[in-house]
């Protein structure tokens, strides 16, 4: 991630060498471009060295396939970065999943406390959402002179205190070799992790929830590098999507009054049965539906249901050309399994088909078979 408040971490192969799997962390190399030998795209972070990006900039993201976000919200004990409220309303202009992390110093319980509010403090300026993932970012060198448990410490006094204000996703974002060595990861932090290799392929860390695997990726019709993480799973994809709240930030960045996202939010307490199927309000809660922009998709897994989530519309996969282009997308909490899931509203270009789709089994772009 690499991204301190004034200035870019100073090339970790200073204090950790090998962290991008080459002989020297130091050398240059251009950027990576799309590859389709790569690992997947689903997730970029961004933080104050990406406020050049448009709202453009962030639909053509989510065009290409990524998923999500994570988006640096704090640093330390008070700094708010401040362009939080634009990238989170952008992002989720997008339809992005919205996560955030926040750049870690704290050697004690206490630091790691007080740091924990000043990140508490500067996401909630911005949403009031708690279903996003709050990521400590762990890579300060001074990590590396404390022992394993008083970081492993730390950490837990840090997660206390976002459990305690009702944030129960965390994660941990460390370089993959500090890993059982600087810090470890567990149940509450399954890990984020940094390990950049010459020629990325495939998969790696999958008992992790996400790989970060360049740091140096050029997405088509943009003009500068941005960090890309393959996710491993589903736990990035439920991000902060409801009404930033109208309050500022506190610190030397309070300037900066948190935006209303482009989309209009409806929030649904619970779903009924005049909007849900019987069988679908027994099973999931309806936490707010939205109307995004219009992207392309396609896909034969999976299957489409009606606007209630309660009748099978068809398989997907007895469409196979079909180009799907989205209107809205909504939200659901799964009450057996207790987690939640994003579907996506689609139809043909002529209109004859359409229906609810689950963006996991969505691929951005055209249908190349048309």
């Amino acid at each position: 991630m690499r991204k301190l408040q004034h200035s870019k971490l100073l090339l970790l192969g200073a204090v950790i060498a090998g962290v991008l799997g080459t002989t020297s962390v130091v050398t240059a190399h251009a950027s990576l471009t799309p590859s389709s030998s790569q690992p997947n795209t689903d997730m970029v972070d961004l933080s104050s060295w990406q406020s050049n990006l448009t709202s453009s900039d962030y639909q053509n993201l989510a065009q290409a396939g990524v998923k999500a976000v994570a988006i640096k919200a704090s640093e330390g004990t008070s700094y708010t970065s401040p362009v939080l409220a634009s990238q989170t309303s952008d992002a989720q202009g997008a339809g992005l999943a919205v996560n955030y992390y926040h750049f870690a110093h704290f050697t004690t319980v206490a630091e790691a406390q007080a740091e924990a509010q000043n990140f508490i403090n500067s996401v909630q300026a911005v949403t009031n959402s708690k279903n996003m993932v709050m990521v400590v970012d762990f890579e300060d060198s001074a990590f590396s002179g404390l022992s394993k448990s008083t970081n492993d410490a730390n950490l837990a006094a840090f997660d206390a205190v976002l459990n305690q204000a009702g944030y129960n996703k965390t994660d941990l974002y460390t370089m993959a070799s500090w890993v059982g060595k600087v810090i470890d990861t567990n149940d509450s932090n399954k890990g984020w992790l940094a390990q950049w290799p010459a020629n990325p392929s495939g998969s790696a860390y999958p008992s992790a929830n996400a790989w970060q695997w360049t740091s140096d990726y050029r997405f088509n019709g943009e003009n500068q590098d941005l960090d890309v993480s393959q996710l491993n799973n589903s736990y990035y994809l439920d991000g902060a999507t409801s009404t930033p709240t109208t309050s500022t930030t506190t610190d030397s960045s309070s300037s900066t009054k948190a935006s209303q996202p482009t989309t209009t939010l409806v929030k649904v307490p619970a779903p009924s049965t005049s909007s849900y199927s019987a069988s679908r309000s027994n099973s999931v809660k309806l936490v707010w539906r939205a109307s995004m922009k219009k992207h392309a998709y396609h896909t034969t897994a999976g299957a489409r249901y009606s606007k209630h989530l309660g009748i099978r519309y068809d398989y997907n996969k007895n469409l196979p050309n079909v180009t799907w282009y989205t209107n809205q997308h909504e939200k659901l909490y799964r009450k057996s399994k207790g987690d939640y899931i994003i579907y996506y509203h689609v139809n043909t270009a002529d209109g004859k088909h359409g229906g609810w789709i689950w963006r996991g089994y969505l691929k951005a772009g055209v249908n190349p078979a048309k």
